[in-house]
C-alpha cells in the first residue's frame, strides 16, 4: 500500500457536501462560509524518528516547524493563514520544561506570521511525540490557486534551490507565503504547490489533477549546495537529490510564458526567487530534456508514508 493510492481511495468514496467548494486532492480544502468568502483547511502531523530524530535535534526546532509546513501548505494556494489549533502526544513523563520549549517553537513563528493558536488537545502515551496542526486561512478576497490548473504551453517555475533538505533546512526553511500572496494578486498563476514529498513527486500531483505532461530541462533545476554535498555522501548526484529530495518547502507553480517573464523581472519578488525550469505538454509523461539534446522519461521519485522506509532526520 501507498500513500497516494490510500488517499485516491478515500477521496472517490468520500461524500461530498454542498459548502465544500474543494475536498480531498490538494494542498488545501476549500470551504464556502459565506456568498463570497472562503475558509481554507491544511493539516499536517509530525513523527519522532520520521519527520525528525529528538536524539539529534532541538525541540524548539521542532514546535517551529510543525507550524511552518501547515503556513507552506496554505502559500501554495496563493492565500494567507490565520489561525490554528495544536494537537500534541507526548512521551509518557515527559517533563513540563520539554512542553514549553516545544511551545515557544510554535510561538515563534505563529507570532512572526500573524498566526493566532487558538486550540488543540494535550494527552500522552507510550509514544514518541507527535504534533498535528491544522492550520486556517482566508482568501482575502482572493481566488485560491489549485493544482488541476495547469494548461499545454505554461511555464513551469520553482522559487528557490532544491535538495538536501535532511542537512538542515527542513528546520529553518521560510514558507513562501508572502510570494505565494504576491503571485496570486499580480499574475495569472494556473496551478501551484509547495514541494514537501520532492520536487518530481510534487510536480506528477499537478500533472495528475490538471490531466497534462512535462518537459523538464535539466540544466535549469536550480541545485542546493546542501545537494552537492549530500551527493559526496551517499554516492547518488546533486541532480538526482534536487529532482527526488522532500521538505524543500519552495513553491512550484505553472503559468503562461509571458506571465512567467513578468514574474521573473518583477521587483515584487528578490532577484533569483524564481528558476524556469521547463514548460507543459500535452500527454501524460514527465520527461526531461539532457544538455545533449537527449530527452528521456522521468518518474515521480520522493518519499511517499506507507510505502517508503523510515527516513533519518537529523
Amino acid at each position: 500500500m501507498g500513500e497516494f493510492s490510500f488517499i485516491e481511495w478515500i477521496r472517490k468514496r468520500q461524500k461530498r457536501r454542498k459548502d465544500v467548494a474543494l475536498g480531498i486532492g490538494d494542498d488545501c480544502a476549500l470551504i464556502n462560509v459565506s456568498a463570497d468568502k472562503l475558509c481554507l483547511i491544511t493539516t499536517d502531523m509530525l513523527i519522532d524518528g520520521t519527520h525528525f530524530d529528538l536524539k539529534r535535534c532541538a525541540v524548539r526546532d521542532v514546535g517551529r516547524k510543525a507550524i511552518a509546513c501547515s503556513i507552506s501548505d496554505v502559500a501554495a494556494m496563493g492565500c494567507r493563514a490565520t489561525v490554528a489549533v495544536v494537537s500534541v502526544c507526548f512521551p509518557n513523563n515527559t517533563p513540563e520544561s520539554f512542553a514549553r520549549e516545544l511551545y515557544k517553537g510554535i510561538w515563534g513563528i505563529a507570532d512572526k506570521y500573524g498566526i493566532g493558536i487558538v486550540g488543540g488537545d494535550t494527552i500522552s502515551g507510550d509514544s514518541p511525540l507527535c504534533i498535528n496542526v491544522t492550520m486556517l486561512g482566508r482568501d482575502e478576497g482572493l481566488k485560491p490557486i489549485r493544482r488541476s490548473g495547469a494548461r499545454v504551453g505554461d511555464a513551469i517555475l520553482v522559487t528557490g534551490k532544491l535538495g538536501g533538505s535532511i542537512l538542515g533546512k527542513h528546520f529553518n526553511f521560510e514558507p513562501r507565503i508572502r510570494e505565494g500572496v504576491l503571485l496570486n494578486k499580480h499574475f495569472a498563476v494556473h496551478a501551484m504547490i509547495d514541494i514537501s514529498d520532492g520536487l518530481t513527486a510534487d510536480l506528477n500531483h499537478i500533472l495528475e489533477e490538471s490531466h497534462v505532461g512535462a518537459m523538464l530541462y535539466e540544466e535549469r533545476i536550480p541545485i542546493s549546495e546542501a545537494s552537492v554535498e549530500l551527493a559526496r555522501k551517499t554516492g547518488n548526484t546533486p541532480l538526482y537529490h534536487a529532482l527526488s529530495d522532500g521538505e524543500d518547502y519552495e513553491l512550484l507553480l505553472t503559468l503562461s510564458g509571458g506571465q512567467a517573464k513578468k514574474a521573473i523581472a518583477s521587483p515584487l519578488f528578490e532577484k533569483g526567487t524564481f528558476s524556469c525550469i521547463g514548460e507543459i505538454v500535452a500527454g501524460k509523461k514527465m520527461q526531461m530534456k539532457c544538455p545533449d539534446g537527449r530527452v528521456r522519461r522521468i518518474k515521480p521519485l520522493g518519499y511517499e508514508h506507507l510505502k517508503s522506509p523510515v527516513r533519518k532526520r537529523p
